[in-house]
């Protein structure tokens, strides 16, 4: 079940359950969907068997992935942030992903969420990495697809932002010798006159 082309919740058959996506507050749950989907999933079947297989229709063919690997937020030595994954315009939609840290594997706990689509019958999906940055610190993102040969592999380099007080101390040390210029100039002015 989707709304505006976000996934509410989906049946899984295999474990006979409805998996309801984190962002729908639970007063929205609707007890009685699973049975839902049951008859909807009956209703599938059957139309499914009054058709004919179209031999002149062409299968798609396989799509390499684009990947692209990127911090949540500004990345400060130290504190924790996140490094996503986002691979996009792949197809079919079974894909293997593998992060690494400076050549180690790292297990992440849920590598990726599920599949989704996009408008052109490719895919798209991210895969999220918790970490603390450190400087020089390397991650890569690996990519096992059946449209690759080999796996392909896009690095991200911990490249630390460093907060400098110095333009902070030069702007105020500007003002303030600003305003004490113009405050010798008043004087003098004030002085001349009288």
């Amino acid at each position: 079940m989707t709304l505006d082309g976000d996934e509410l919740y989906y049946a899984d058959f295999k474990k006979g359950l409805l998996v309801w996506d984190s962002k729908v507050p639970t007063n929205f749950h609707v007890p009685y969907a699973y049975e839902i989907a049951l008859r909807y999933r009956i209703v599938c079947r059957g139309e499914l068997m009054r058709y004919k297989l179209d031999k002149s229709a062409t299968m798609k063919t396989k799509e390499p992935p684009e990947i692209i690997i990127y911090p949540r937020d500004e990345v400060i030595e130290e504190e924790e942030n996140t490094l996503i994954c986002f691979i996009n315009h792949f197809f079919p939609p079974s894909i293997n992903i593998k992060w690494t840290k400076n050549d180690i594997d790292l297990t992440v706990e849920d590598p990726f969420d599920k599949c989704i689509n996009n408008p052109d019958g490719t895919f798209h999906v991210f895969s999220y990495l918790n970490f603390v940055p450190k400087e020089g610190d390397i991650y890569s993102c690996t990519v096992e697809h059946a449209s690759l040969e080999k796996p392909q592999t896009k690095f991200w380099e911990a490249d630390i932002y460093q907060t400098s007080i110095s333009p902070t101390v030069f702007c105020g040390l500007g003002l303030f010798l600003g305003l004490l210029g113009v405050a010798a100039g008043t004087f003098f002015f004030v002085k001349g006159k009288s």
